[in-house]
């Protein structure tokens, strides 16, 4: 898919292989579809909690629209930056979708089957997630904007792999965390008569299992990708095999990260979690009073288009409210 150094004209200040187009534009087609698709669902399902899938599609759609301007325009440096920038912080975001997915499964299920509270989750985990974001999109941008200055590639690349060792250990914690949690609500007796909402959550429990490894797949490629770069006194480019071959990119990060999304795509989380946090399978709520959370039985007006009944938990647990 890509020449290696020596083949590269030696115009080219965007590229230190000869990029393939025909790839750049296929994956932007792809991307962009999915993106529809995904901003389709969120507004069909209500789900404004999924606009972190819309930010990271976005992110992919944008870095390989400006790649293609970075490969016919081989000598302007801003759409290599803009490209580099996005396609390396999109999957962060999907991380932090990630994050809130499962986050919410917790509260529809019941936060008494994790170790961590899920609101805690989303302080904790979405925090260090937005600074590894934070942290990988400055360091992107100073690699991809370095144009053959040494001393600010080196910066770039241990600022780059400081993000993406945050993400990869906040992500490995929360992997086990969210077994732990899958495990024992799969197992609790109480959730026995929820089986066909239960049939959903394992839907998503799959789509998140299969992002998990993808997502962590990809930050190790990454983490591979940057540590192995040598810089060398008088030459303007970075050396290191991943970085000077295209192929790597888009089999061990972009493929990975569109099959992620795809996933979520297939089961989106609208079709098996209420629009709105607080509701939980069994047709009580946890509510939000100021910064006190507590579990309410029926002191609480139902939501508009719920009717509260034992045998309506079905119908309860999906409205959309």
């Amino acid at each position: 898919m890509a020449a290696c150094l020596m083949s590269v004209d030696d115009d080219n200040k965007n590229f230190t292989y000869d990029p393939t187009l025909w790839a750049a534009i296929l994956f932007t087609v792809l991307y962009g579809i999915i993106w529809i698709v995904q901003t389709g669902q969120a507004i069909h399902y209500r789900t404004v909690f999924m606009w972190v899938m819309f930010v990271a599609c976005a992110l992919e759609f944008i870095g390989f629209l400006t790649r293609i301007i970075a490969i016919k325009q081989i000598t302007t440096l801003w759409p290599i930056v803009v490209s580099q920038t996005g396609l390396i912080v999109a999957p962060a975001f999907l991380a932090a979708q990630d994050y809130m997915i499962i986050g919410r499964v917790m509260s529809f299920v019941g936060k008494e089957y994790g170790y961590i509270n899920h609101t805690k989750i989303t302080k904790i985990f979405v925090g260090a997630d937005i600074f590894a974001i934070l942290t990988q999109a400055g360091g992107g941008s100073m690699l991809a904007g370095a144009n053959g200055d040494l001393n600010q590639m080196k910066v770039a690349q241990k600022v780059l792999l400081t993000g993406l060792a945050l993400q990869v250990i906040t992500f490995g914690i929360f992997f086990f965390v969210a077994i732990a949690f899958d495990i024992r609500s799969y197992r609790a007796p109480a959730l026995q008569p929820f089986r066909e909402q239960m049939k959903g959550m394992r839907k998503l429990w799959i789509a998140f299992y299969i992002s998990a490894a993808l997502i962590t797949a990809r930050s190790i490629f990454r983490t591979v990708e940057f540590a192995e770069i040598k810089f060398t006194p008088g030459n303007d480019n970075a050396d290191g095999y991943l970085l000077n071959h295209e192929w790597p990119m888009y089999v061990f990060d972009s493929i990975l990260i569109l099959i992620s999304i795809f996933f979520f795509s297939v089961w989106h989380p609208g079709a098996y979690l209420p629009a709105k946090k607080g509701l939980r399978i069994d047709g009580t709520y946890e509510e939000i009073l100021g910064r006190r959370r507590f579990l309410c039985c029926g002191a609480r007006k139902p939501p508009k288009n719920v009717e509260m009944s034992t045998a309506g938990n079905s119908a309860i647990a999906l409205g959309r409210v």
